[in-house]
């Protein structure tokens, strides 16, 4: 027994012996690994070492010693940097460190300075070369095999179609990964050459790149089958540092007016405005103590309805002074406008809520007649002749049937729309009841009908 258990503990020894032969090998292996990888990053921090310990001591302009101590300030500032980048490779880090070599530049002008500080000067430009070679180095390697975010969602709920812009490089690729629960199609699309570059249709997840081929904005398009929920991850791979700022490049989109056959066109329900009249339609309401006199407290003018007219927009500016403003006659012009501005809101006001009170409420209120607070009047809406005739014949207006809802108690200037519900003619009427002052009136109509439109949206580089 005693002999086989010095025999074991030999075994056992040169076991360990061996293990430990092939430890301490490994570990050297991975000393001399980690050592390479390292080496950038030491000669950087020994330039900062050599830089700051070198001192000033010879004679130097002041101009001159605040650019050296300015090149110093900004070694320390690199190594900051470059410490943070390698503790975390994050897009936003490595810009940092990216915009902090950018501003490390040194030279100096030996002409005023003496042997020890055309030395110091000499030397720490060689140490901002040094360093900045390698920092390019360590960043150039990340920069080429690192993918940058550009868009990342989580259980984003879709119920329509969606579209993401980014400009992207010649030369670097696009990442994305679309998962949802239930099927959608995918599109990526260059919106300078107005081309669908890829498609993916019925699908419920999609993890794919793109090596971009032209420098251009391209769209990210996702087309849900129904209300559903999406994890959206896209991101960027670049070749060169300068490309990372394109990230941010804002783009601008806005809404143009195309044809049915336009690349992206979409179809809307839009509207066509005309002016009823050549020119506003002016009337006197005379002060009822005045009709004694010769004239009338009240006045009638009639609207013919055009075919395919669905609704009347009115502009009424009511006066105490009978003369003429430079504004009258420019209703037409100032709702054209106002509708070019604010027809496309992704959808049309109009279409989007179903009605079209949205979009005649917008038209309305930004182009109100002025107002003067002492002239007013009642405003009547009859949509049978022989009511308007005795209107206008002095019938008592509780005697008498009109529109209670689109008809104006005391009324200022104002604008309103009346809806034609299929009349072919309408009737306006206008009563005075003040007893010493007339007041005069200009009245501008404008025909509603609806038609087609065609829009597309338009993607520009802000700058």
């Amino acid at each position: 027994m005693r002999k086989t258990t010095k025999r074991t503990t030999r075994n056992s020894s040169a076991k360990s012996t061996s293990t430990k032969s092939k430890s301490s090998s490994g570990w050297s292996k991975l000393a001399i690994a980690l050592a390479f990888i390292a080496a950038p990053y030491l000669l950087i921090a020994w330039a900062l070492h050599s830089c700051s310990s070198s001192g000033s001591d010879g004679h130097m302009p002041s101009s001159e010693k605040e650019k050296y101590e300015d090149a110093q300030k900004a070694l320390k500032n690199i190594d900051s940097k470059l410490n943070r980048y390698t503790s975390d490779r994050s897009q936003e880090n490595l810009e940092e460190l990216l915009n902090t070599c950018a501003t490390l530049q040194y030279d100096y002008d030996a002409s005023e300075m003496d042997s020890i500080g055309v030395s110091q000067c000499e030397q720490l430009k060689e140490q901002v070369d040094a360093t900045m070679a390698e920092a390019q180095k360590v960043l150039a390697n990340d920069i080429r095999r690192l993918y940058f975010p550009l868009l990342t969602e989580s259980d984003h709920l879709l119920d329509g179609a969606c579209t993401w812009p980014f400009y992207l490089r010649k030369g670097t690729t696009l990442r994305y990964s679309v998962s949802s629960s239930g099927n959608f199609n995918l599109r990526l699309i260059n919106v300078d050459a107005s081309k669908i570059v890829k498609t993916y249709t019925a699908k419920k997840l999609v993890e794919d790149s793109l090596a971009i081929a032209n420098s251009a904005i391209y769209l990210v398009e996702i087309t849900p089958s129904g209300s559903e929920y999406f994890d959206i991850d896209v991101s960027q791979r670049y070749t060169h540092a300068e490309q990372l700022s394109d990230s941010r490049r804002r783009i601008v989109v806005d809404t143009v007016e195309c044809g049915p056959t336009a690349f992206m066109a979409v179809k809307a329900q839009g509207i066509n405005i005309n002016p009823l009249f050549t020119e506003p339609k002016k009337a006197t309401l005379r002060a009822v103590g005045k009709t004694f006199f010769g004239g009338s407290s009240r006045a009638v003018i009639t609207l013919d309805v055009p075919k395919g007219c669905t609704d009347m927009l009115y502009s009424l500016r009511i006066s105490n002074n009978e003369g003429d403003k430079s504004s009258d006659g420019e209703f037409n012009d100032r709702v054209t406008r106002t509708y070019k501005k604010v027809r496309f809101l992704g959808l049309p006001l109009y279409e989007r809520e179903k009605t079209h009170s949205n979009l005649f409420r917008e038209l309305l209120y930004d182009n109100k007649p002025p107002r003067e607070e002492e002239s007013y009047c009642n405003v009547y809406v009859f949509t049978n002749q022989a009511q308007a005739k005795k209107f206008q014949d002095g019938k008592h207006v509780d005697e008498l049937k009109y529109d209670i809802d689109l008809s104006l108690m005391g009324t200022r200037s104002c604008n309103g729309r009346i809806p034609t519900k299929g009349l072919s003619k309408i009737y306006l009427g206008f009563d005075n009841e003040r007893f010493r002052y007339s007041t005069y009136l200009w009245l501008e109509v404008l025909t509603s009908s609806p038609k087609t439109e065609y829009y597309r949206l338009r993607y520009q580089l802000a700058d």
